[in-house]
């Protein structure tokens, strides 16, 4: 036991609990130094995470550990939380939302996660899922004068409430059958206790709600797209990352093992995951919004990251969920820098033109599209390939087929989009190119993402598959 495996996570609340302060105390002037403590708190964090590689350090009973899958995907939320800052330093008061506000917010949440990822108990997950989920709800509805946030912020109340109570009598009818709320019992036994089975059922289900998988997935286009830019980039990646990490950590070692989960949980997770992949992309066809396009392109994203799950794919999800921060969370800062005095909804037609107008964000957004698209050589292509490959090496051959399928219909309408750019004639001028350093380096630093974990992933990969040799 060492209380240093907390320092990770005491560093992000105290971040957040000095950007609320500050901008209680110092108001409007204050909102950038509310920033600036949310960027250091995160360091902070992140270099805790770095110090604590391969110490396997755990407290409480070993009920919170700062195992290496922990480590990385915490990793994951401080990128995607330092880069949500960043992106709202300029664009705060042109979406008119509160930047301390959103700071102390975005750590609580980023707190939340840290407290799932790193647990194996399913009590302690569920305090982690409710921090994340109030201050998810507080972000959603930042713009308190804008309709579309306050209503997104309320369904995601209402519909995040129900998937609450579905996970507490899950846990209840573990606790009660099994004598434990932790994972040790697992889905090993399920096929021969029908009612703790029941109960992890109700877990899945909530956990599902949280990362968008059909049909627990009706919230979150109006979600996604009623949430400023700079959320919604967040509310797409990092509860994903979390709930996915959870999953694997619970069902995954389990899921290939005939007459137990594999027999019970593995063909549930893999039409849940086969659903979500079509669901997402046949609804994304027909979108004309860009943001509401990537809600349901996140959507569908989701069943690919599930089907790493199915097939206990540790390092392929890992990899995937770091690809995936860059491409999307650079996507969403193009619609950011794009965004007018708007939540950042921009339409096809409001597109067109911008490859002759601005030839270097339309170049961005293009490869962002096409990475998450998956053609080659983004990181987008070598995320889905070491996914499918992972699930046909482990004889899930339906499944990969599928993923491929609709892999492919999603090309359609990322191809849409950058078809409006450079082949649609504008029809009204685009706001872009505003003087804000700190979102154009999200922009560059996702890019640069993008493009090297496409071409030179060895590094990174090494990395994932040495640290979670032991788990996967």
């Amino acid at each position: 036991m060492s209380f240093l495996a907390l320092a990770p996570l005491l560093a992000v609340v105290a971040g957040a609990l000095a950007s609320l302060l500050i901008e209680a105390f110092l108001g409007r002037k204050g909102r950038e130094l509310a920033a600036a403590a949310a960027i250091l708190a995160l360091l902070a964090a992140g270099l805790f995470i770095v110090r604590s590689w391969n110490l396997e350090l755990a407290y409480f009973g070993a009920r919170l550990v700062l195992d290496p899958l922990a480590l990385l995907v915490m990793a994951v939320f401080v990128l995607i939380a330092a880069f949500v800052v960043l992106m709202s330093v300029g664009s705060a008061s042109r979406q008119d939302f509160n930047l301390g506000q959103l700071c102390g917010l975005l750590l609580l949440a980023t707190a939340g996660l840290m407290i799932m990822v790193s647990s194996g108990d399913w009590l302690v997950v569920f305090l982690g899922l409710e921090v994340l989920s109030v201050a998810s709800y507080a972000l959603t509805g930042l713009r308190r004068n804008d309709r579309a946030s306050s209503e997104a912020a309320a369904k995601y109340f209402l519909m995040g409430s129900f998937a609450g109570a579905f996970f507490v009598f899950g846990l209840a009818i573990i606790f009660g059958a099994t004598g434990s709320s932790g994972f040790a019992f697992g889905p090993a036994g399920v096929a021969a206790a029908p009612l703790p089975a029941a109960g992890l059922g109700l877990i899945v289900a909530a956990l599902f709600f949280k990362i968008a998988i059909a049909p627990f997935h009706m919230w979150a286009p109006d979600v996604y797209e009623g949430a400023p830019a700079p959320v919604t980039a967040f509310l797409t990646i990092a509860p994903k990352a979390a709930g996915l990490a959870v999953l694997l950590r619970a069902l995954g070692p389990a899921m290939d093992k005939a007459g137990t989960a594999g027999a019970v949980f593995a063909p549930a997770v893999s039409v849940a995951a086969v659903l979500t992949m079509f669901v997402g992309n046949l609804a994304a066809l027909r979108q004309t919004n860009v943001k509401r396009l990537l809600a349901y392109s996140a959507i569908a994203h989701s069943g690919y990251l599930l089907v790493a799950v199915v097939s206990g794919d540790g390092p392929g999800l890992v990899f995937y969920l770091v690809a995936y921060l860059f491409m999307n969370a650079g996507a969403f800062a193009v619609l950011t820098v794009l965004a007018g005095e708007g939540n950042g909804s921009l339409s096809l037609l409001g597109i067109a033109g911008l490859g002759r107008r601005h030839p270097a964000l339309a170049a961005c957004l293009a490869v962002f599209l096409l990475s998450l698209a998956g053609f080659p050589p983004t990181s987008g292509f070598l995320a889905k390939f070491y996914v499918f490959s992972a699930a046909v090496a482990k004889g899930h051959i339906l499944l990969a087929v599928a993923a491929v399928l609709a892999s492919l219909v999603s090309v359609a309408y990322y191809l849409r989009v950058i078809v409006a750019m450079y082949m649609k004639d504008p029809e009204a001028e685009l706001e872009a190119g505003r003087d804000e350093p700190a979102l154009w380096l999200v922009v560059f630093l996702c890019a640069f993402g993008v493009v090297q974990l496409g071409l030179w992933p060895g590094n990174l990969l090494a990395l994932i598959r040495q640290g979670l040799s032991g788990l996967f």
